[in-house]
């Protein structure tokens, strides 16, 4: 069976989750506290691997308990599973009425009792009183309306007063009883025929019983759904689920293992060491009872073979969980070797980088955990990976980034076998090529939890993960580009790359084919990304403007100019004046055209020219034009909105830009291609 669609009610802080679609594998996106773990934890428990029930007490929403947890036998959760031709050929074999059966529906409730409907739908009803009181009511008609032939008056009399009686004590039974047995109408039916011993009378007499025979029938229909339900509860998916906490140690004390697991058998903590013991198929009071023996030095044949056979497995189970564990964890070869010293157990790990074996416990959280992860998978899937739902309850926190990008892979290669449903909080082990897969789980007003399949939740925090996930996606395609060009923002972006165009188109060299231009967001943003980018042996340079320059970043940057030549770039190398953005590469006539444009009421005073040696770090054409606009006429100027159109004009009509304008931005674009070259010189 796969699981199609789920649906947890009544649990914790969730009242109804509506229908949730799920795939082979599937993401839920959501804050601490927004109730994935209770949703997993519902779920697990329509068929739980740990044979867990559901607990009102603990687990019926509070706010709800006191008036309602005895109302009724509340549902919590449900599933929708598709069956696969093998399903459906052997509960078509089991009733009949499944024969176009190709969906079901299966829901637990609190007392642990399963509600099934099929799809498309069926049904058959149980026997009631009052419909077997009905028939018996025909019967005792149809017996008071026989006509004997001729000469057996008598005869027929004496029958049907016998059987009216019957038919009436049968009646006076059936008015207390609520459920009728197929067994009690057989009966009735048998003390109706046997009444009859010569052909006439037997003619006479089972036409009555014709209306019986049909309740029988409905009986033996609905016994063979039972048997179909039946089928349906033993072949549903067993649900694993796997939180953090299950971690196994690399020292197990025997002896007290087995104290604490008969004392809390049902203990969560105890569940992983559990699985590991029941890996190495080692039963728990024999491998006690050797430790008593010290080591086998007992000369008593029986113990000293059971040693042994307790040596191979212990070998086999550690070869077996080594090469399987090979399969998917990808950063180092493992090798993992089980061991019993006196009255411990003990687990030693090495790898192919290092030989020396070190305890379990010394190794990377990470390691343990999904060590832990993967003995109860294996254990308790039955060491076959089929009919298995795993529901992972933020898997991979202590990996690092690139390992939990590497699990999200390994759990696409599983969930061709078992379908995987896990919770998470972390950017990285969301796949944007996948998005289908995310579901996102958030509170609602009230305070319940709600999950989406296809609509964002408004809630900032349950979106964070998936906004990260897309920022890193930009980020590490802009790390592998090649060469670039940082930017401050992206007005520096549209007019660089139309100025680019322009000066192509009248025959100038321009900006190298493989030059990327990157805008960073913000000026704070340019040292650490291009920090990022050179990390990667990326050829990089940084062009800003000179103003507005945090004065702790611009010191750092300046720095960096001591690794590699021209590695800063501004603006001010161009025209002379320290406080120019690229809106000074243009002539003032050229700019303020565009600025007249979009605001066409205002009054620009462009700024007068300088001669170089009296320019100094005054105010470029942006101040004046921003000054103008926001003091003297009142109205916000947009930088972007003159940009935009600026960069519109350039492209429609490369020939109209002014030579001083284009020799600027040739000189601007000589300056680019030799610092992001990798041929320069330090300094």
């Amino acid at each position: 069976m796969q699981l199609t669609e789920f649906r947890v009610q009544n649990y914790k802080i969730i009242n109804d989750t509506g229908w949730i679609p799920v795939g082979n594998l599937t993401i839920f996106v959501g804050k601490n506290e927004s109730g994935k773990s209770a949703i997993f934890r519902a779920l697990s428990k329509l068929n739980p691997s740990d044979g867990e029930g559901y607990d009102g007490l603990k687990e019926f929403p509070r706010q709800r308990y006191a008036e309602e947890i005895t109302r009724t036998d509340w549902p919590v959760a449900s599933g929708k599973f598709k069956l696969i031709p093998r399903e459906q050929e052997e509960i078509s074999n089991l009733s009949e009425l499944c024969r176009e059966v190709e969906g079901v529906e299966v829901t637990r409730h609190y007392t642990g009792k399963y509600g099934i409907t099929y799809h498309p739908d069926i049904g058959v009803d149980l026997v009631t009183a009052t419909e077997l009181i009905y028939v018996i009511d025909v019967a005792i008609e149809q017996m008071r309306n026989l006509i004997a032939p001729e000469g057996r008056g008598d005869v027929l009399g004496r029958i049907k007063g016998e059987l009216l009686s019957i038919l009436e004590e049968q009646k006076e039974a059936a008015s207390h009883g609520a459920q009728v047995q197929k067994r009690q109408i057989t009966d009735l039916i048998n003390m109706i025929k046997t009444r009859g011993n010569e052909q006439w009378q037997m003619e006479l007499i089972n036409p009555v019983c014709e209306p019986m025979y049909g309740l029988v029938r409905q009986i033996e229909v609905y016994e063979s759904l039972m048997a179909a339900n039946r089928y349906i509860i033993d072949h549903l998916p067993k649900f694993v689920y796997f939180d953090q906490y299950n971690v196994i140690e690399s020292a197990i004390h025997i002896p007290t293992f087995i104290a604490t697991l008969k004392s809390h058998p049902d203990s969560p903590g105890l569940r992983a060491t559990n699985c590991l013991f029941r890996h190495v198929n080692l039963d728990l009071d024999i491998l006690d009872k050797l430790g008593t023996h010290k080591n086998a030095t007992d000369e008593n044949p029986l113990i000293r073979r059971q040693v042994d056979e307790r040596s191979i497995l212990l070998s086999t189970a550690s070869n077996q969980m080594s090469r399987r564990f090979e399969d998917w964890w990808e950063q180092r070869r493992l090798r993992f070797r089980y061991d019993i010293d006196g009255d411990y157990f003990r687990i030693w790990v090495s790898d192919n980088l290092d030989p020396s074996e070190i305890e379990l416990e010394q190794r990377s959280s990470g390691l343990q955990y999904f060590f832990s992860f993967y003995l109860i998978f294996l254990v308790e899937s039955g060491d076959v990976y089929q009919d298995t739902i795993l529901l992972l309850d933020e898997p991979g926190l202590q990996l690092h980034a690139t390992a939990q990008q590497r699990t999200v892979k390994f759990f696409e290669r599983l969930s061709q076998d078992n379908q995987i449903l896990f919770s998470t909080h972390s950017p990285f082990m969301i796949d944007l090529d996948h998005m289908d897969r995310v579901r996102t789980v958030y509170e609602s007003p009230d305070g319940t939890t709600k999950v989406s399949a296809t609509e964002w939740p408004k809630d900032h925090d349950s979106l964070f993960p998936l906004e990260a996930a897309l920022a890193y996606r930009i980020a590490s395609r802009t790390f592998v580009a090649g060469r670039q060009l940082l930017v401050d923002d992206i007005v520096d972006l549209w007019l660089l790359q139309a100025m680019n165009y322009a000066v192509e188109k009248i025959g100038k060299p321009g900006l190298d084919p493989d030059i990327t231009i990157t805008p960073a967001g913000g000026s704070a943003n340019l040292l650490p990304l291009s920090t990022l980018i050179r990390s990667h042996e990326n050829q990089v340079s940084v062009l800003l403007s000179g103003t507005g320059i945090p004065a702790e970043v611009l010191t750092q940057l300046t720095g960096i100019t001591a690794i590699r030549k021209k590695f800063l770039l501004l603006y001010s190398q161009i025209t002379g004046n320290a406080g120019s953005t690229i809106e000074d590469l243009f002539t003032p006539e050229y700019y303020t055209r565009c600025v007249k444009e979009v605001y066409p009421n205002m009054v620009v005073t462009p700024v007068p020219s300088k001669d170089p040696a009296e320019r100094g770090e005054v105010p470029g054409i942006l101040h004046a034009v921003s000054e103008t606009i926001e003091r003297r006429q009142g109205e916000q100027f947009e930088r972007w909105r003159v940009a935009e159109l600026l960069s519109d004009r350039i492209c429609e009509a490369p020939g109209m830009v002014d030579e001083e304008t284009v020799q600027r931005f040739v000189r601007l674009f000589a300056e680019v291609n030799e610092a992001t070259s990798g041929r320069l010189s330090p300094v």
